[in-house]
């Protein structure tokens, strides 16, 4: 509840006091539920003729191979966006580490990733949904950068 309320202080603050592993669950778990329509309509139809395996085994490594994508997914696409948080975080001169950021940077993709997910079941273009999504997360970051103090100037 509190990732759907930032980037309010309170929120903000709350969700930088859990644990690193408690954010990748987090991730894990919103991730795992935006894609499982995706998921189900893939097993369900799953053409066996077109395919060399069969359907028991598609689906087997279905359930292996997927969580890890989405922890993959997960890891990378934080770490980036992160990244680019930290450069934004360099020119507004704050004092946060890039460990803070990547918890923040995890809990402000919730609603733009809920977002865009609603946006690809309308048929809205997926060029126009990742400026939607980037426009968003931007917003958010640097409401929540400019919360904390301003690093001291280096004499």
């Amino acid at each position: 509840m509190n990732s759907l309320r930032l980037p309010k202080k309170e929120a903000m603050f709350h969700l930088n006091r859990k644990g690193i592993t408690n954010t990748i669950g987090y991730l894990f778990v919103l991730l795992l539920l935006l894609f499982l329509p995706d998921m189900i309509t893939s097993i369900i139809y799953l053409e066996t003729n077109v395919t060399e395996i069969s359907r028991g085994m598609y689906i087997v490594q279905f359930l292996v191979f997927y969580p890890l994508l989405i922890v993959f997914l997960i890891l990378v696409g934080v770490s980036v966006l992160a990244g680019g948080s930290l450069l934004m975080r360099k020119f507004l001169s704050r004092k946060l580490t890039y460990q803070q950021l990547w918890k923040l940077t995890a809990y402000a993709s919730t609603l733009p990733l809920i977002l865009s997910i609603l946006l690809k079941y309308i048929t809205v273009p997926d060029a126009f949904s990742a400026l939607i999504f980037i426009g968003i997360f931007t917003y958010y970051m640097y409401r929540m950068i400019t919360v904390y103090p301003k690093a001291p100037v280096k004499t």
